[in-house]
This record gives C-alpha cells, sequence and structure tokens, in this order.
C-alpha cells in the first residue's frame, strides 16, 4: 500500500466518524459510530481493515500509547477480531472486550482524561474518536 492511499484509508476513517453522533461533556468531545446492520458492520470493517493496512495490522491488535498514565485492556476470543487503541496525552483508559469473532473496533483518544468502555460480541463493528481536556 503507497503512502497516498494510506492517506485516503485514513482519511475515509476520519471521514466516517465525522457523520456520528456527537455528544460533549466537560470539555470533551465525542464521536461514536456503531453499526446497526449486517450490512452496516460489513463496511464499518472494510474501512477499520483499511486503516489497520495503515497501521501495518494484518489481525489481532494493535495498542500505541503516546504520553503518560494511559491504561489500555483487552480480550478477545474468536477469529477475525480487529482492534486498534491508540492513546495520545495523558490519563486516557480504554477497555474493550471481543468475542464470537469478526469484530472490528478502533479506539482514538487525544487530550487528558478520555474514558472508554466497548464489548463487543460476534460481527460488531465500530470507531470511537475522543477529544478531552
Amino acid at each position: 500500500m503507497t503512502h497516498h492511499s494510506h492517506k485516503i484509508a485514513l482519511a475515509f476513517v476520519l471521514g466516517l466518524t465525522a457523520l456520528a453522533p456527537i455528544s460533549a461533556q466537560a470539555g470533551s468531545l465525542s464521536l461514536s459510530l456503531n453499526a446497526r446492520t449486517g450490512q452496516e458492520a460489513r463496511a464499518l470493517n472494510t474501512a477499520i481493515a483499511l486503516y489497520a493496512l495503515h497501521r501495518d495490522l494484518k489481525s489481532g491488535a494493535d495498542i500505541r500509547q503516546i504520553g503518560r498514565n494511559h491504561a489500555a485492556g483487552l480480550s478477545q476470543s474468536g477469529g477475525g477480531n480487529r482492534a486498534i487503541i491508540h492513546q495520545r496525552g495523558r490519563n486516557h483508559s480504554a477497555n474493550l472486550t471481543q468475542t464470537g469473532g469478526d469484530n472490528g473496533q478502533v479506539i482514538l483518544q487525544f487530550g487528558d482524561g478520555a474514558h472508554a468502555d466497548i464489548v463487543q460480541r460476534g460481527g460488531q463493528a465500530g470507531i470511537l474518536l475522543q477529544f478531552s481536556r
């Protein structure tokens, strides 16, 4: 995959999150996109697969933490699960449980003190983008 196509994949994933519901609370912004149907799950999992290619992740999980005092917990059982957790800043926490197979989830946390707790039970997909201060 070329550098240009990596940028396209990342822009696609971030563009999808722009369509998601927005919630603001005490200086935070959270964009969450979750599939409601099998067709939506396949589309989101395709977007997650493109982002995973950008991150050089073929399957399984990738956790990257830049900053300090982060915590990330991940549990996967079943085949075909893919998880990406990226934390930048400080004091973020993310917990992700994937069971039953064919789940995909991206959690991106920026700023200070974002928290995520997600459970997927087979064939589910989601993208969560959090900014907190």
